[in-house]
């Protein structure tokens, strides 16, 4: 299968741990409180793992998307341009390569009735297709980051770092935090998010407009899973719980790139890529034991439901292919529509 250039290490590194619009602050982030009490600061309820899986490929970018029998990704047409592509996908079997929209480079796939939501990534626009390709339009001509859908509604971050809810249906936006944001996540009556310029991690009341702060200094990929937040800093993956109990540190190995944080069967994956010795990727549960990739790397595109799509890069950072794997054991690498089981 022919190798395609994408996104290096150092762009997936960007990807994770990087701000939307750092530096072009659109007002003055919410400060944190005071010693907030518990009756001040309602905590969110634990997420499923489902919700922490969809929390985890928001942070991921979300270059896959599975509906009904149906499977949508960023690929590539008979030119090697780049598209948003269409398969259908049903009894372990990937057919029916299409073109939805041309031209764009799409990430943070997310779908709601007939229509597709993404950010182009070559032009960072908020944009909407037909799920059949056709009536595509620009919501928000950001840049945009950290699109994500709950509850009917879109939430992301655009060019001034400012959390903006998006209503789908009237277009309307309403601000939910003046940012700079480098990440942000809705949850139940509260936002997760980071300071673009402080890099820590904040946690606000919706409700009662209190906001706690969580962590300092740079942290790359929180996430929270089983009650607590999980991230990335310095060396080590915390686990933080958000009542306040002492912190869970664990060691792993050296890293240049990203560390990415991946719910699965109810515990946590690790992945990491060094490049020091010539690029390669480790993985394993945060206690260990981490098992090294003889080449390559993997990032995950898409996580549920028994199902996992990682691209496929090669050391040089060319992407190589999509593999799909799903809990019945079966496996396919695709690309283009070309479409094969894996050796």
């Amino acid at each position: 299968m022919k190798a395609r250039s994408i996104l290096p290490v150092l762009l997936l590194a960007a990807l994770l741990l990087a701000g939307c619009g750092a530096g072009q602050s659109g007002g003055s982030a919410p400060e944190p409180s005071p010693d907030p009490t518990p009756a001040e600061l309602r905590l969110p309820e634990p997420l499923s793992e489902e919700e922490s899986q969809a929390m985890a490929m928001v942070l991921n970018a979300n270059r896959v998307l599975l509906g009904d029998e149906i499977l949508f990704c960023y690929d590539f047409d008979e030119d090697w341009k780049p598209v948003l592509a269409r398969y259908r996908w049903k009894d372990g079997e990937l057919s029916g390569f299409a073109v939805v929209a041309e031209g764009c480079v799409p990430e943070y796939l997310c779908r709601t009735g007939s229509k597709l939501y993404y950010i182009d990534r070559s032009s960072g626009a908020l944009e909407r297709v037909s799920e059949w390709g056709g009536k595509r339009e620009v919501l928000n001509a950001g840049p945009c980051r950290w699109l994500c859908l709950r509850q009917g509604l879109l939430y992301f971050c655009d060019r001034e770092g400012r959390f903006l809810s998006l209503d789908p249906k009237t277009r309307e936006e309403t601000e939910l935090l003046a940012g700079p944001c480098a990440f942000a996540y809705p949850l139940e009556g509260a936002i997760l998010w980071q300071d673009a310029a402080e890099r820590g991690i904040f946690l606000t009341d919706t409700v009662n407009q209190v906001t706690r702060q969580l962590s300092r200094g740079p942290v790359g990929a929180p996430l929270l899973l089983e009650g607590r937040l999980w991230f990335y800093c310095a060396g080590a993956v915390h686990g933080l719980s958000l009542e306040g109990d002492s912190p869970k540190v664990y060691w792993v190995p050296e890293t240049d790139g990203a560390v990415e944080l991946l719910p699965e069967s109810g515990g946590l994956l690790l992945r990491g890529i060094r490049e020091t010795k010539g690029t390669a990727q480790w993985s394993g549960a945060p206690h260990g034991p981490f098992r090294f990739l003889p080449r390559g790397y993997r990032v995950c595109d898409w996580l549920g439901d028994g199902l996992r799509v990682d691209t496929v890069y090669e050391p040089d950072g060319r992407i190589l292919c999509y593999e799909l794997r799903d809990g019945e054991g079966r496996e396919l690498r695709f690309l283009a529509g070309n479409v094969e089981p894996e050796t």
